[in-house]
């Protein structure tokens, strides 16, 4: 979506769960997806800002879960190779 001077409004319905789904153009305009966070902005005026957060260069989970998608998870079990190199005897 581009940035243009005209205002556009979008309606999204809050669930039982107290759960709100983003409209596209919102995130298009805010370009997120999954598992990115926003920020939302109180206003003591009432206005509510919504903004994209900026991802952290040392963000500790957000490399834990790019390596669990890359190499899974640590529950993931683990191959048996058989015996360790090394343990075998060679008399």
């Amino acid at each position: 979506m581009t940035k243009s001077n005209r205002n556009v409004a979008v309606v999204s319905k809050i669930t039982s769960k107290n759960q709100v789904t983003i409209p596209k153009a919102v995130r298009e305009a805010l370009n997120v997806k999954s598992s990115d966070e926003i920020e939302w902005e109180l206003r003591s005026d009432g206005q509510i800002t919504v903004k994209r957060m900026s991802p952290e260069k040392d963000d500790f989970w957000k490399m834990v879960d790019e390596q669990e998608k890359k190499y899974g998870k640590v529950d993931t079990p683990e191959i048996d190779w058989g015996p360790d190199a090394g343990s075998e005897d060679f008399d």
